[in-house]
């Protein structure tokens, strides 16, 4: 029989007439079950009729997916045997659900024969997921990503009940450092250069400290154990689901008779073990299943798939929708899955909204979210113009203030087949992993990761042993830094129940081409334009790590490749030129970002546009038209407004390291001259404080003395009447520059 002939109800055929009209009725009420997706429910019925006599290749049919669908490949393959003994001539369909079967019950060289027929009956080319190729070429790959996981197994959590569909979730410490990690380190600063102000305002420390002095001052509480505080790991928790009791009839999942999942969070340890699981807090878990979260890299957003029942009385009459107990005994369920948002606000996951299309759409489900390392980008699986099980998987674009695109487009034929792809994930480096049934693999879901190549096509490889078994392997996700992560396998138990299990990845997946993203440049003088060679570059992350070290060549030109999707600052250096810093913004997979820096010879600043070469003896105060300092009336506390004066002067002594600084601190002559001369000693050691440690520059570049009224620009001394203006030319600091005193 063809396809249109093995839906046709022409089942058991019995000499009794009872016996058939029993038959039938049967018949009815599975194939009902069946559409309603209640498989257990179905597959009860139809090995009622088997048990009966019955001899169809419709019930051997869906007899088969009840099994299938619920990822038992061992007894669908028992049905999808007797289907095909019966009718060689199946539906493509079963063709391709008969060779994962085969696959998974480790008859190879059958199922790569079933693909073949598959893919000449829909035609398909089989060459683009090769499960039509040769054993040896299927092999090969896979053994090549083989062995590159360590520690697999239990993760710790998944007794007495059972979970599956890790999320990471980030850590919003980490995420804040990272983000402010610069504000928070000078406001510490500025602190502890108001505690050292208040004590030398509290002792008799009126005369000026030396550098052995000072050095023994920031000694009891050094900047470094405050500043460089210990990385914070970027991710502390996970989320996921599991049915943590058996449930009534009424809450159960009909598609496999077990309970609904709620959302769950545990902490992951060192070791990568989860611990202390307690359910999700806020108005995400309800009566019906809630899985597969997605959280932005701020971890204030998450995207997850609900469960969403709904009724079709279409087929009852006008009569029967009039009467109530009717329309509740004969309205027909069909559950869908759908995609929805929560926002954290107290720690609690609120505010929860179904998404618009393109993300749901009616007449078919939407699930297992993923968002691109940019957070730019939304991957979804759907089986919109699919049939019932299979799936594929979509991307949206993500607008910045959280809303979507109006268009979902499928990723192409080379991820998606004509089975399942479902579970997407992209890691920090933007390599997309997913699991399907329709590429080659051990057998019913496997893992596998796609990057786009050079040309800009998917190119899909299976993850290999032992992420991959012959089970269902699935969910797979990873921490970028660590090299830790958690997948989901119905592996090692009978009952064919998810379990999550942990790993630890010991080498990179392999494609045929880089995926890095290329960053390169070339620096040149900024007064001669020519390209400067042997220029240091040094690369940092935003964790201000060297991930890079680069020298430029003849032309001054430089090439590295790094890790897609985050920000890299790129720090010049050469002997008599000054140091520049350039940020970049992230780059995507295989992207090209092009740096021209120009780079000044040392000794040079740019004010208002106009480049000043610096001599020995120059004040910067003139140069840098640097405003009066201000401190507070009788101290020298530094007020606001004079952190950004000394800034400038920072910022000249980091791009010049063979520059140093005299800080030469003047009162006017109004009040004591002993008071005026202890006053400026005092504000000399603030300015000499800040620029050490909030510019971080080394302290045999930075000296200073306090001159009280003993230097004055006028007449205006002691007893002679003078202008406010006149005594305020006389309350200076000058910043005296000395060229290679100290390089």
């Amino acid at each position: 029989m063809g396809k249109n002939k093995i839906f046709v109800a022409i089942l058991c055929l019995s000499f009794v007439m009872a016996f058939s009209q029993k038959s039938t009725k049967i018949l009815k009420k599975a194939n009902t079950k069946y559409e309603e997706m209640s498989f257990v429910e179905a597959r009860k019925l139809y090995t009622q009729l088997i048990a009966k006599g019955c001899d169809s290749t419709v019930v051997y049919a869906r007899l088969g997916d009840t099994f299938f669908f619920n990822a038992d490949y061992a007894n669908a393959l028992l049905w999808y045997d007797k289907l095909v003994e019966k009718d060689s001539e199946i539906a493509p369909e079963y063709d391709f659900r008969y060779a994962v079967s085969l696959r998974a019950g480790g008859r190879e060289k059958e199922s790569r024969a079933v693909f073949k027929q598959y893919y000449a009956k829909t035609g398909m080319r089989a060459e683009v997921h090769q499960s039509g190729s040769s054993a040896t070429a299927v092999e090969i790959e896979i053994e090549m990503q083989s062995g590159r996981y360590a520690a697999v197994g239990s993760a710790g959590i998944n007794a007495p009940f059972l979970g599956y569909g890790v999320r990471l979730v980030p850590n919003e410490e980490a995420y804040k450092k990272m983000t402010n990690g610069k504000n928070d380190k000078k406001a510490e600063k500025i602190k502890i250069l108001k505690e050292n102000a208040d004590q030398r305002r509290s002792s008799d420390g009126y005369k000026m400290a030396t550098k052995q002095d000072l050095t023994q001052k920031t000694k009891k509480r050094s900047l470094s154990s405050v500043v460089k505080a210990e990385q914070l790991r970027p991710y502390t928790q996970v989320i996921y689901a599991k049915s943590d009791n058996d449930g009534s009839k009424k809450h159960r999942n009909k598609w496999h008779m077990k309970s609904f999942a709620k959302l769950y969070a545990a902490n992951i340890r060192e070791n990568g073990m989860l611990e202390n699981e307690e359910e999700l807090s806020g108005e995400v878990n309800t009566r019906y299943s809630e899985s597969t979260p997605a959280i932005t890299k701020d971890g204030m957003t998450m995207y997850f798939t609900r469960l969403v029942p709904s009724f079709d009385q279409a087929e009852q009459t006008l009569w029967e929708r009039a009467d109530i107990s009717k329309r509740i005994d004969n309205k027909k369920e069909i559950s869908q899955l759908k995609l929805f948002r929560a926002r954290k606000k107290n720690n609690k996951w609120v505010d929860v909204t179904e998404l618009p299309f393109p993300l749901n759409m009616k007449g078919s489900s939407s699930a297992h979210p993923a968002l691109s390392p940019d957070d730019d980008f939304l991957y979804f699986v759907s089986n919109r113009n699919k049939p019932i099980n299979d799936t594929d998987i979509y991307v949206v674009k993500r607008k910045e203030r959280g809303g979507f695109d109006f268009k979902a487009d499928a990723l192409g034929e080379n991820i998606n087949t004509s089975g399942r792809e479902t579970f997407p994930f992209m890691d920090s480096n933007g390599i997309l992993y997913f699991a399907s049934d329709g590429h080659p693999g051990f057998g019913g879901l496997d893992i596998f990761a796609a990057a786009k190549d050079p040309k800009g096509n998917y190119v899909v490889v299976n993850a290999g042993e032992p992420i991959n078994s012959k089970s269902d392997d699935f969910g797979y996700v990873i921490d970028g830094v660590s090299k830790k992560g958690y997948f989901s396998s119905d592996r090692d138990n009978e009952a064919s129940e998810d379990a999550i299990y942990k790993f630890e990845e010991t080498t990179p997946i392999v494609f045929p081409f880089k995926v890095n993203a290329q960053y390169f440049g070339t620096i040149k003088d900024t007064t001669t334009d020519q390209p400067i060679e042997g220029v240091q570059v040094k690369v940092y992350n935003q964790a201000e790590q060297i991930v890079a070290s680069l020298i430029t060549d003849q032309s001054g030109n430089f090439f590295t490749e790094l890790p897609p999707y985050q920000q890299y600052s790129f720090v010049t250096a050469k002997e008599n030129y000054q140091i520049k810093k350039s940020t970049i913004q992230a780059a995507g997979s295989l992207e090209r970002k092009e740096l021209e820096v120009k780079m000044f010879r040392e000794m040079s600043v740019v004010v208002d546009g106009e480049v000043f070469d610096l001599q020995e003896g120059d004040n910067l105060a003139k140069i840098l038209k640097i405003s009066a300092l201000y401190f507070d009336y009788g101290g020298h506390s530094v007020r606001k407004s004079t952190i950004a004066e000394l800034d400038k002067v920072i910022n000249v002594l980091k791009k010049n390291p063979g520059l140093s600084v005299e800080i030469q601190c003047h009162t006017d002559s109004r009040g004591r001259d002993e008071f005026n001369f202890k006053l400026s000693k005092n504000r000399a050691q603030t300015i000499i404080d800040y620029i050490l440690q909030v510019g971080e520059i080394s302290n045999h570049r930075i000296s200073g003395e306090g001159y009280g009224e003993t230097r004055l620009l006028n007449a205006c001394s002691n007893g002679v009447r003078c202008s406010e203006t006149e005594h305020g030319a006389n309350r200076r600091t000058d910043f005296i520059v000395h060229v290679n005193r100290s390089k």
